[in-house]
């Protein structure tokens, strides 16, 4: 049985892939499959602010850097685009990124960096979600792990909960 690594705060999305077929690892052994969960833990200092970010996803891409696994997942919000439009540029995601805040800031450098899961060879997914909910970051999970099939190796997914 395939074996994941969940990285993330929020057990409850590590028990539903559970619930998928997936066997969840709790150490670094043979982990097929990493899923990094990014959250924003609001704190009022920069640096800590991207402990649910950069931080978490430099842990994870340790692991990828083992050559063992095979698909590499990172969950994001979407604050990498929602902030403040710029002047005199359009709104939409064709115009160009606007972070809103340092988790925005973070959450475009979890797409950045997860370039280099590719560039190991894991077949890798950014999924860019609108989900607040435990159930909507669960179904985001879902759909990521469902076009782990496809042969692309590096995909940004946005996904309009």
């Amino acid at each position: 049985m395939a074996k994941l690594r969940y990285f993330g705060r929020n057990h409850i999305v590590s028990q539903f892939v559970g619930t998928l077929g997936w066997d969840i690892a709790e150490d670094d052994e043979e982990v097929d499959v990493i899923i990094v969960d990014t959250f924003d833990n609001q704190s009022a200092e920069h640096l800590q602010r991207l402990e649910g970010t950069i931080a978490l996803m430099r842990t994870a891409l340790d692991l990828v850097e083992t050559g063992n696994v095979k698909s590499f997942v990172a969950l994001t919000d979407q604050s990498a685009e929602n902030g403040r439009t710029r002047p005199n540029v359009p709104a939409g995601q064709e115009h160009g990124t606007r972070p809103n805040g340092v988790h925005g800031f973070g959450t475009l450098t979890v797409e950045v960096l997860g370039r280099l899961a590719a560039k190991n060879g894991a077949i890798t997914r950014i999924v860019k979600h609108t989900g607040t909910s435990d159930e909507e970051v669960c179904n985001a999970a879902q759909h990521a792990i469902k076009t782990l099939n496809s042969k692309e190796l590096y995909q940004v997914l946005r996904l309009d909960i």
